[in-house]
């Protein structure tokens, strides 16, 4: 029965994280548009600089406590003194690190400050820095408890997305976009905070540890600030080095969202993983994790690649209706960015749901700060030249490299071997090429059009999906039927297998083969 109400539990936060990943998904598509005809490429390029300022902050405050915080959490399992002890222990470190993040950003603020068109965003974000401490969605996560996290985050994003339409109406009211943002992200954070007091109760402090969490969170941080390096740090070095700056960051800013959200579909499923290998692991069942690895690659594949021929054939027609005029390379940099369906998920897998669930951080650290050393030539040398163009290259190749050295690392460890990686591909790749031949061949008849991206869209996922029924991809077939049973019956208690092929991929011995 133990074995029954966890898959239970597996399927319903895949289920509730879903949910949470698709607003994520909607709010840009239905504010985007909006926002890049009022704002223009100047106001998202001058957001999208402040924001890149705020996130180093932010960073620094965070310094790896929620992603250790979640893995600590899901091992405590029912044992809440510890579980107590574990919260307060990273609360008081994170609001003692956001104090001192606060005291260093308005000490530059009000001394030298970022420039005049800057200094006022970043000041606003400031909000957001501070209410760090509050972010507590790593517990929920950490108890698997997808259910709080979702139901507020759409409640909040529903009123943020209401404040954007009433008070943003002009240029120049990037600043309000900002406040509204930030004022978001500070509520979404309070209201967790009364259900969490049902879970954890208050403890002495002559029994808190705090120094025990240090180093972890310190092997944890390093690659995550290697992350940012790449992730970021090209929106900043894009604002000191184009010779455009305001617009090259606003192309920048508008194809890095569109290609972010449109990613929440590789990626939603990471954080359930993460949790539940961290708790497996813990408990001694290596089979269970290897398991979850072998679905989750399969997913990236099937997911990923039909996203990367989807912008293949429709960046320019998304383009020219989602953002109006004016954004010129933004197909372009979407083509570009599309690798990341692949890459970065297979980094999601080895990195998060992998070697940061079960404690071996330094995997990560590795490969990120070998990748963030590579970004900073390269944007150095392409953004100068390229612009935009330039820090989407360099993105692209430092996290293709990122994955690379995680695959290594896992093939070393013997959690997966080459053929689970790869040979579960075929069927994808074969039904992504059958799709971008006909969706292309259809949209050179068609004008570019809302309608005609849905049409084309559409088309794209039928001709997908019946290539893959035609090939008889196991792990298609098997998420199939889940869906559609899903709506004949509630979850019970019932063991809900996960897809065949992510138990057997073509069956284990066929892989070692």
């Amino acid at each position: 029965m133990k074995k029954n109400t966890a898959r239970r539990s597996l399927k319903s936060n895949f289920i509730y994280n879903f949910i949470t990943n698709v607003l994520t998904l909607i709010v840009p598509l239905v504010t985007t548009p909006y926002l890049s005809r009022v704002l223009h490429e100047a106001g998202n390029g001058r957001y999208s600089f402040a924001a890149s300022i705020i996130s180093y902050f932010i960073l620094f405050a965070s310094l790896g406590f929620d992603m250790y915080g979640q893995r600590q959490i899901a091992a405590c399992g029912d044992d809440t003194e510890e579980k107590s002890r574990v919260f307060w222990e990273l609360f008081i470190w994170k609001s003692a690190l956001t104090g001192i993040s606060l005291a260093v950003l308005y000490s530059v603020i009000f001394t030298v400050g970022f420039g005049e068109s800057y200094n006022l965003l970043i000041l606003i974000l400031s909000l957001q820095l501070a209410a760090t401490p509050f972010d507590i969605q790593y517990f929920f996560r950490g108890e698997e408890n997808f259910k709080s996290i979702a139901l507020r985050s759409i409640s909040m994003r529903v009123i943020g997305l209401v404040c954007i339409f009433v008070f943003v109406k002009t240029e120049n009211d990037t600043w309000i976009y900002t406040l509204c943002f930030a004022a978001s992200v500070f509520v979404s954070y309070i209201i967790m905070w009364p259900s969490v007091f049902r879970k954890i109760h208050f403890v002495k402090v002559n029994k808190l540890k705090l120094l025990r969490h240090l180093k972890p969170c310190l092997l944890i941080f390093l690659p995550t600030l290697a992350v940012t390096v790449y992730s970021v740090f090209d929106k900043t070095m894009i604002g000191l080095l184009a010779k455009n700056p305001d617009y090259e960051n606003g192309c920048y800013e508008q194809a890095y969202k569109i290609n972010e959200a449109s990613f929440m579909v590789v990626a939603f499923i990471s954080s359930v993983m993460m949790s539940r290998n961290a708790h497996d692991f813990r408990a001694g069942d290596v089979e269970s994790l290897k398991t979850h690895l072998k679905f989750a690659i399969n997913y990236v594949w099937m997911s990923g690649l039909p996203l990367i021929a989807g912008f293949a054939v429709l960046a320019g027609n998304l383009s020219s209706w989602f953002l109006g005029e004016g954004y010129s390379e933004v197909p372009v940099l979407l083509q570009i960015m599309s690798v990341r369906f692949i890459v970065s998920g297979m980094t999601e897998v080895f990195g998060n749901q992998l070697f940061i669930a079960i404690g071996k951080e330094k995997y990560s650290t590795i490969a990120t700060v070998c990748a963030a050393l590579v970004n900073l030539v390269l944007n150095y040398v392409l953004i100068s030249k390229y612009g935009a163009l330039g820090a989407a290259i360099a993105t692209s190749v430092c996290e293709a490299l990122v994955a690379v050295i995680l695959a290594g690392f896992a093939l070393k460890q013997k959690f997966i071997t080459f053929g689970g990686i790869f040979k579960c591909s075929w069927r994808y790749i074969i039904a992504a090429a059958v799709m971008f031949g006909a969706t292309y061949f259809i949209q050179k008849f068609l004008p570019y059009s809302v309608w005609t991206f849905l049409l084309i869209t559409a088309a794209g996922v039928l001709i997908y999906g019946l290539a893959l029924l035609l090939l008889r991809d196991k792990f298609f077939l098997s998420a199939l039927k889940s869906v559609l049973n899903f709506r004949k019956r509630k979850i019970t208690d019932e063991e809900v297998p996960l897809p065949e092929e992510a138990q057997e991929s073509n069956s284990d011995k066929e892989i070692e083969n």
